[in-house]
């Protein structure tokens, strides 16, 4: 859970660091902040991918094959890593200019948005590593390797933005410059753990051999996670660029209201990480039953944890505005209706997150991936939409994101309790 929470508590941390730098800054970071969770979030698969099929095959008692999936996800990530850095090299101006940025904002955010995507070989690196390791159970290390670097990109942040230690003050680049500082950390932390610890010997991760077979179990839940992720993060890359055309306020104040809404959710992914880990791990050792009495713990664990969330947004209301903006258009644009579908949404997002966390563990995950083609694409996208035409501003698009959180309540229960995820899990691969 600690690990989990790391990243977005660094987040809010970064973000209100930013926005003390003004509106646009604070836009700038915002698109850059959603094409890039939306790139990365499609190579997701190496963690959750990885976890599943790891945890199954430890379940089961094949340490060799735990060790293969790992050092095919690493190359995967490696390959993918690079190819990203390229093309986002490449072409962010002209994806700025699609968001519908405006000028002073394109300009801020496309140098920022270079440096950052330039770090995601590490990226990846670290996302197969975390993978192997939640299967496996060791959550510890990812814990520690999370706090470091994160802990380093918050100190790298305040001195690169603000200027301190005889570093100049470099404003949003100083923030890309120490998210890449970190990101290069992260993945060569991550090798060595891989390769050099005595605890991870028992999985022959010195053995390099090409098999097919686990390219393939890993394309495939790859592209169902790959698929179902791409949909969720196109339709909150839609509501970005929408919300950029009502104005740079209006930005700014989706951002801190997203960034909230992540933090909650990334936390509550602890959670749903020891249950996919778990899932895993008992239908690797055909224990159904128990893997189910563990599901509903979760998600009970998870509903709790939304209502904690949910309380602490509304009590803390205004000392979290205050926290990343002094802005009078971001504050009236945030009012109170945001903050209210905030607070109200998160014990279903508590329930949402969790049962997720299950059924990708169960290999569940083609049922996921057409419910969440059908929520992000028949529903948000299409109200954010009529947001903008109709002038309903960010509480529209609010609206369709909390319509989104109701339908996937909907379906991941039905699946769940109907105890359908049963028979999702391919056997071994």
């Amino acid at each position: 859970m600690l690990a989990i929470a790391s990243e977005p508590v660094f987040v809010l941390a970064d973000t209100a660091m930013i926005g003390h730098l003004g509106v646009e800054p604070l836009a700038a970071r915002a698109i850059a902040s959603s094409l890039i969770g939306g790139i990365y979030w499609l190579f997701a698969f190496l963690i959750f991918g990885t976890t599943t099929l790891v945890g199954y095959h430890r379940g089961a008692g094949e340490p060799e094959i735990c060790g293969e999936i790992c050092l095919h996800a690493l190359f995967l990530a490696a390959v993918g890593g690079i190819v990203v850095s390229i093309l986002g090299i490449l072409f962010a101006p002209h994806l700025y200019v699609l968001m519908g940025a405006e000028p002073d904002v394109s300009t801020l955010g496309s140098t920022y948005f270079r440096i950052r995507i330039a770090g995601s070989p590490f990226t990846f690196l670290l996302f197969a590593t975390v993978g192997f390791l939640r299967g496996i159970q060791d959550t510890r290390t990812p814990m520690v390797i999370a706090f470091v670097v994160n802990g380093l990109n918050l100190v790298l942040d305040y001195l690169l933005i603000y200027g301190g230690l005889g570093l100049p003050a470099m404003g949003l680049r100083g923030a890309g410059i120490a998210t890449l500082t970190s990101q290069i950390l992260a993945g060569t932390i991550c090798l060595a753990v891989l390769f050099f610890s005595s605890h991870t010997s028992q999985y022959r991760l010195n053995r390099w051999r090409f098999n097919a077979r686990r390219f393939l179990s890993l394309s495939r839940i790859g592209r169902d996670l790959a698929i179902r992720t791409g949909a969720l993060r196109f339709s909150l890359v839609f509501a970005t660029g929408t919300v950029a055309r009502m104005g740079t306020a209006s930005l700014s104040g989706h951002e801190i209201a997203l960034q909230l809404f992540l933090l909650s959710s990334d936390t509550i992914d602890g959670i749903a990480v020891a249950g996919q880990t778990l899932a895993a791990k008992h239908l690797g050792a055909n224990r159904i039953d128990k893997a189910y009495q563990m599901g509903k713990i979760l998600l009970l664990c998870g509903c709790v944890a939304g209502l904690i969330f949910g309380s602490g947004y509304i009590l803390l209301k205004q000392p979290l505005i205050v926290l990343f903006t002094r802005s009078p258009e971001v504050v009236e644009v945030l009012g109170i209706a945001i903050f209210v579908l905030l607070a109200l949404f998160q014990p279903v997002n508590g329930v949402v997150f969790a049962s997720d966390g299950f059924l990708i563990g169960a290999h569940d995950t083609r049922y996921l991936m057409w419910a969440m083609l059908v929520g992000a694409l028949g529903i948000f996208v299409p109200i954010t939409w009529i947001s903008l035409k109709w002038d309903l501003g960010l509480p529209g698009v609010w609206t369709g994101l909390s319509l989104l959180m109701a339908w996937r309540l909907a379906t991941n229960s039905l699946r769940f309790f109907r105890k359908r995820w049963v028979l999702a899990f391919p056997g071994r691969n």
